[in-house]
């Protein structure tokens, strides 16, 4: 996947919440107040560091980008590592880089690298 599907399918995902607000906004504001929304917009599961970027860091990445192991000065066992990682776009870059695969048994399968677009597409959060 290349930086500009990437960044086509996070703007599209973005602004389909920010539509689905927008019209339960519009199409209920003159019966519901905001607080009564607001159980509405909690069930957007949104992918965090700890709900799902950390578990696959941690058994793809971690091994060789730790304490102890920052293999090419990269470190992800903990958020403010990863968090760099991610938001610079390097991460992603690395994880569908064919040429160069991150790990270097292989690219991630799809689904986990979903995740990771997905920890991004979010906003890059911790919990």
């Amino acid at each position: 996947m290349n930086a500009n599907a990437i960044n086509i399918k996070k703007n599209t995902k973005v602004l389909g919440r920010i539509l689905i607000v927008c019209v339960l906004g519009f199409t209920s504001c003159e019966r519901s107040s905001l607080s009564e929304l607001t159980p509405e917009l909690e069930e957007v599961n949104v992918v965090t560091y700890e709900n799902t970027a950390k578990a696959i860091l941690d058994n793809a990445c971690v091994e060789c980008h730790n304490v102890n192991e920052q293999t090419a000065g990269v470190r992800l066992d903990a958020f403010e590592f990863a968090f760099i990682e991610a938001s610079s776009g390097i991460m992603l870059e690395r994880m569908t880089n064919t040429t160069n695969p991150m790990p270097p048994s292989g690219n991630l399968p799809d689904n986990l690298i979903q995740g990771i677009v997905d920890w991004v597409d979010d906003g890059i959060l911790e919990e």
